[in-house]
């Protein structure tokens, strides 16, 4: 697993690659799909692929044709989920 940190003008957050290969973005800034990391950050999920992947409640959905789609306005709770979910991937 490692981590990256992003902290720019536009950009406050970070990502963590996991063991499977799956990667998580969290972001919480100006430029994102949040409140500015007051209480919710705007999520990013890649498979070990580089493709992108979105959480449809009960499981993730791997987005094909090179579509991108991000999970906005997630909870403390909702990031920690995602991120519980995603290193179960096999």
């Amino acid at each position: 697993m490692n981590f990256k940190a992003e902290n720019n003008d536009w950009h406050h957050g970070f990502q963590m690659t996991f063991d499977n290969g799956c990667t998580i973005s969290v972001q919480f800034s100006k430029g994102n799909y949040c409140d500015q990391g007051q209480t919710t950050a705007e999520v990013a999920a890649f498979n070990s692929n580089g493709d992108w992947m979105i959480w449809n409640g009960d499981n993730w959905v791997v987005l094909t044709n090179g579509d991108t789609d991000i999970m906005t306005h997630q909870t403390t709770d909702n990031v920690a989920m995602l991120i519980s979910e995603l290193v179960k991937l096999k």
